[in-house]
């Protein structure tokens, strides 16, 4: 799993809502809500965030 720093989330928002965002695993999600109400998800691939819209993924709500 790659931790990304704390300067560099700081400085990383969600591309759809603009919202801050927050490491879970090998995934960022999004601090607010994206079109179908629930959060979304990027993937970290090989230590860098992939932050394309197209490769969003609305947030699982059985996974908090």
């Amino acid at each position: 799993m790659a931790n990304l720093t704390a300067d560099l989330l700081d400085v990383l928002r969600c591309p759809q809502t603009h919202s801050r965002l927050v490491q879970e695993g090998d995934e960022l999600v999004s601090t607010a809500p994206g079109p179908d109400g629930k959060p979304l998800r990027y993937a970290i691939a090989e230590g860098i965030p992939v932050l394309l819209p197209a490769s969003a993924e609305p947030a699982d709500d059985s996974e908090n």
